[in-house]
Order: structure tokens, then sequence, then C-alpha cells
């Protein structure tokens, strides 16, 4: 949610210094105009798109939207999610970064596993796993022939709840038994 109000913020002080210039702007300043309104336009296009990324769920695939790309992962038996470390050269170093965790879907694909995490979906440990759970009892309940009326329960109804609140209990009994051993991964 911060990173969609710093957007809109930036953007609001972008169109206000182009609608409302300053009278007494330097030729120089004026000459970066339409790079000033490319950029503009660039961070209307992001704030939009923010609002879109995210795992989307039906009864035939798994949709999940990042900031470039769409992907489609198609449901069947063999679908699993996971968690898998977020890391980004950027931020890290390339070091995987243990408290924030992204999506790792794999699937079969031409009678191949093909797996693939997605950094659009980093979050904080605990929700990543609870996610993962969410869209693990999906699948199964889809396979059983269970979900396609439901699908709005697994988004985040009733099933939603009963499911985080489930891994919530799972992941600190978990982090409970490592503190009690002694040991940290």
């Amino acid at each position: 949610m911060a990173s969609i109000t710093t957007l809109i913020v930036f953007l609001l002080a972008c169109l206000a210094g182009l609608f409302h210039p300053s009278p007494d702007r330097s030729a120089l300043d004026r000459s970066w105009a339409p790079l000033i309104w490319a950029a503009a336009c660039l961070l209307a296009v992001a704030v939009v798109r923010s609002l879109f990324v995210g795992v989307y769920l039906s009864d035939r695939h798994i949709r999940v939207r990042s900031w470039f790309r769409t992907y489609t992962i198609p449901i069947d038996a063999e679908t699993r999610c996971r968690t898998d470390r977020w890391s980004s050269w950027f931020v890290t170093r390339g070091t995987p970064y243990r408290s924030v965790q992204m999506l790792l879907l794999s699937w079969m694909r031409e009678g191949r596993r093909t797996s693939r995490s997605f950094p659009a979906t980093a979050v904080r440990r605990s929700r990543a796993i609870a996610q993962a759970d969410v869209i693990n009892a999906f699948i199964s309940a889809t396979e059983a022939g269970a979900a396609p009326p439901a699908v709005r329960d697994f988004a985040r109804g009733s099933e939603w709840f009963r499911i985080t609140a489930d891994s919530r209990r799972r992941l600190a009994e978990r982090d409970a038994e490592r503190d009690r051993r002694g040991t940290h991964a």
C-alpha cells in the first residue's frame, strides 16, 4: 500500500509542477518539460498497473500479474505453490532475504516440471506462507471439483480466514520449536 501512495504523491507533485510552472523558469528548465511529461505519464501508468499486481484464482488457472507481465499457470494435479526467499541485486546484492519471501509455483508443461518464482508477490514471511497455503488449498479443492463456485471464499472469504489462521498457528509453533532447540534457519 505504501508503494501506491508514494507513486501517487510523486505523480501529483509532477503534475502540480507542470500545470503551475514558475514564471521565472530558465530556458534549460523549459527544455526539460517533455521529459517531465513523459515521466508523469509513466508514473500514471505505474499507478494504474499497481492496482492489478497480484495473484488471481480461477477454476482453471492461477494468474500472476507483475509490473510488466501477466503469467497464467494451469491448475492440474501437479500444480503446487511454495515460498522462496526474495533477493534483489539492487537491494540485497543477490543475497536471499529471510524475512521477505515470494511465491514459487511449479506445474507440468509438455510433460516436464516447470517452476517459476514471482518477485512481484514478495511480502513478509508469514504472509507469504499463508498465501501459499491458500493457493495449495484452492488447487486441492479445484482438483476435487469443489472450488469453482467458492473462488471468492479462497480469495478473501471464509476459507481464506480459516487457512491463514491455521497457517499462522503452525508458523508460530514451528518458530517456538526452533527457539527451544536454539536453531534458526
